[in-house]
């Protein structure tokens, strides 16, 4: 059993609710944050391919994942790779990459300021471009479930998305 049910607010969805390319992109994230980028690198390489996520999406992921390592990022609730329940900041993750894949970097910024500091939300926000712009290039496009309401973009956010 899941040793993070129950814990978070939860989303309105479950894992079986996403499309594969959001599967494989949020049981990548779940390893992610539980091994790090050594420990995660294998399966979520295999993951990735088998929802036809390019391997070349890998090094952008890492760089988006890697911002929450920062001194000063509050972590996002990630659950175990196992759960089948979504957490509210794993789908604002989600949207957040369904947001920059639609043009709209200023609501992924919004998402992403929450967690994290001026420089990181500044890389975050590219490595999610990037990452956006090679999903798309695979015919991958994810969408938008607006999992959380927003607030109106803080003036550093609003730099960030620029």
């Amino acid at each position: 059993m899941c040793g993070t049910v129950g814990e978070g607010r939860p989303s309105p969805w479950t894992v079986t609710d996403l499309t594969t390319a959001e599967r494989a992109l949020l049981t990548g994230v779940r390893q992610w944050f539980r091994a790090g980028t050594a420990g995660a690198m294998a399966s979520m390489r295999i993951g990735l391919n088998v929802a036809g996520v390019p391997n070349t999406a890998l090094l952008p992921l890492f760089a988006l994942l890697g911002t929450f390592a920062v001194s000063g990022a509050r972590k996002p609730e990630i659950r175990c790779p196992a759960c089948s329940r979504i957490s509210a900041d794993e789908a604002a993750l989600l949207d957040s990459l369904a947001a920059v894949q639609n043009g709209d970097a200023e609501v992924a910024a919004q998402y992403l300021d929450r967690w994290l500091p001026l420089v990181a939300l500044c890389m975050a926000t590219d490595a999610m471009r990037e990452l956006g712009a090679i999903l798309d290039g695979a015919r991958i496009y994810l969408p938008r479930r607006r999992s959380a309401r927003l607030v109106p973009l803080s003036p550093v956010a609003a730099l960030a998305a620029e």
